[in-house]
C-alpha cells in the first residue's frame, strides 16, 4: 500500500515538473535596455559604509567600492547579509550611494 503512495507522490511531482517547464519555456528571456547617461562616468566609492539589520551590525565602517562597467555577485553562506545589502542599495538607503543609477536585482 505504501509502494502505491509513493508512485502517486512521484507522478504527481512528474506532472507539475511537466507543467513548469511547458510554461517556463513559453517566457520570453529577460532584456534590459537603458540609457547609461551621465551616471556611470565614474567609480563609486564610500569609505565608511555601516548596514545594521536586527539589531545586528553586517557591516559597520566598511569600504564598499563599485568600479565602472563591472558586474559583482555575492557569494556566501546563508543569513550572512547578502540580500540585506543588495536590498539597501536597491532602496537608496547606503548613506553617499548616488542616485539615478539603474540597479537590476535579480532574485
Amino acid at each position: 500500500m505504501a509502494k502505491k503512495a509513493k508512485n502517486k507522490e512521484a507522478d504527481a511531482l512528474d506532472k507539475k515538473i511537466a507543467e513548469f517547464l511547458e510554461h517556463k519555456w513559453k517566457i520570453p528571456a529577460p532584456e534590459v535596455k537603458h540609457d547609461k547617461g551621465d551616471n556611470f562616468k565614474a567609480d563609486i566609492s564610500i569609505p565608511s559604509v555601516t548596514l545594521v539589520v536586527g539589531g545586528k551590525a553586517l557591516l559597520d565602517g566598511a569600504l564598499l567600492r563599485l568600479v565602472r562597467g563591472k558586474k559583482y555577485g555575492l557569494v556566501g553562506r546563508n543569513g550572512i547579509g547578502k540580500t540585506c545589502l543588495v536590498n539597501a542599495i536597491s532602496r537608496n538607503e547606503i548613506e553617499k550611494f548616488p542616485h539615478g543609477i539603474h540597479i537590476l536585482q535579480v532574485e
